[in-house]
């Protein structure tokens, strides 16, 4: 009982979310670079980035594609290969490439390749609308609403989209720049090499009996005020008569807001996007209703005009799939346990394999959170499956003993079950897209 307890406190640190989230051996780097055919990305970009991340060690098999417009380069792992190091790793020769790289060229994004699309996305979004530009409701909930939701632990990243970003327009003219010797390609090298930041790494800050924290350190040519602006008189050109002019005297600078590409509403209102993703470990069902206790005091404080509204909550989906559980599992012992007394009509026979299953499953939590398990909807049918072998064994092991009074049979037991147990250790053997989606269903049918 006191083991049982034990195993009925571990349930809320329970990882819980809707597909499992163990990454594939593998990783992308995509990048993209408009108005270049494939031959043109192939050679200046996908062949260069391709020699440098050949060289991480544990590198099994590369793969490239390019295409009009973009580019993507995927690494297949030894299983031995550490994800984190390897990631590391290919983000550092991306950095360090990317300055030789064409300058129409978007800086390479590096993705980890999952068993199951979903594990990776939001859990939960939200849409605000309101009558008034995209832009103003993004602002709105840049500055009031995603404070707010960075206090909630076990939140690994908050985005606010929808909204066309803003841009700095540099008008110029071309008689000017000509009687000065300057081309316009002079003045995107000035305005590049001035806002120019490179990366310098992490670096461990606090004394050694402190907690370890990591700082990141970057090179900027600039002023460091960049952020607040784009600051045209700290920008020099030399003219052919080797002058030095300043860049307000060369261009009007109009802050605007970039030409759409589309448009989206929602009942006629303008909208915009707040999407959450939770931690690997979070218990996607407790974090859910955090956020939401902290959207109901968002929206008392919303403008005038502005709605929030919740556009997509995956844990609705797991909460149908735990309420499914609950059924199919109500339904199995309710007809097992219904055979188990029309067959021996004793009550404290019938409360033994009540109690037998509640402690049986009450200690697998404790192995379930020792082992690292996920709760996800594989793991859940596994649970379901393992009940009717639980009560088996319990039905065998308990008429046994009140026929026979001893436990020889149990060797027979333990032989059966470990016949199932190897059976079920054929999937470790499978292709690796498939053992991460069914290991954790395989783990707990073997726990139970």
């Amino acid at each position: 009982m006191a083991v049982s307890l034990i195993g009925l406190a571990v349930i809320p640190s329970l990882t819980v979310k809707l597909a499992p989230s163990r990454a594939l051996p593998s990783l992308t780097v995509r990048f993209n670079m408009r108005g270049s055919s494939s031959r043109i990305i192939e050679m200046e970009v996908t062949s260069k980035l391709e020699a440098m991340l050949a060289r991480i060690n544990g590198v099994k098999n590369i793969k490239s594609t390019s295409g009009n417009n973009y580019g993507s380069i995927t690494l297949e792992l030894d299983k031995h290969a550490s994800m984190d190091m390897v990631r590391f790793e290919a983000s550092t020769i991306v950095r360090q490439t990317w300055p030789s790289l064409p300058n129409s060229t978007s800086y390479p994004v590096i993705y980890v390749n999952l068993p199951d699309e979903n594990s990776a996305r939001p859990f939960i979004s939200y849409n605000i609308d309101a009558m008034v530009p995209p832009i103003v409701i993004q602002r709105y909930a840049e500055e009031h609403i995603k404070p707010v939701l960075t206090q909630v632990p076990d939140l690994y990243k908050i985005e606010v989209y929808g909204a066309t970003p803003m841009e700095w327009l540099l008008e110029y003219d071309i008689n000017q720049l000509d009687a000065l010797g300057i081309t316009v390609s002079d003045v995107k090298i000035a305005i590049e090499s001035h806002n120019k930041k490179e990366s310098l790494g992490m670096v461990l800050v606090g004394n050694e009996d402190a907690e370890k924290r990591y700082m990141r350190l970057s090179l900027t040519t600039g002023n460091g005020t960049e952020s607040k602006g784009f600051h045209a008189r700290d920008i020099y050109l030399e003219d052919k008569e080797g002058r030095m002019i300043c860049l307000d005297k060369l261009v009007t600078i109009t802050h605007r807001e970039e030409p759409p590409t589309s448009y989206y509403r929602i009942n006629g209102l303008n909208s915009i996007y707040i999407t959450l993703t939770a931690t690997e470990n979070a218990n996607q069902l407790r974090l859910s209703k955090e956020v939401k206790d902290k959207i109901a005091g968002i929206k008392e404080m919303l403008p005038k005009g502005y709605e929030m509204h919740i556009n997509y909550d995956a844990t609705e989906h797991i909460s149908n799939e735990l309420n499914k559980i609950y059924i199919r599992t109500l339904l199995t012992i309710l007809i097992l346990l219904l055979f188990v007394f029309l067959t021996t009509f004793n009550v404290r026979y019938l409360l033994l394999i009540i109690l037998s299953l509640f402690f049986n499953i009450s200690i697998a939590f404790i192995l379930y959170y020792t082992l690292g398990l996920e709760i996800q909807i594989y793991s859940l049918a596994g649970i379901t499956i393992s009940l009717s072998l639980i009560i088996d064994n319990t039905i065998i092991m308990a008429d046994h003993y009140l026929r026979n009074r001893d436990r020889t049979v149990f060797l027979s037991i333990l032989s059966a079950t470990l016949t199932t147990v190897g059976a079920l250790s054929l999937l470790f053997f499978l292709t690796e897209k498939i053992r991460l989606n069914l290991q954790d269903f395989a783990a707990v049918v073997m726990i139970n």
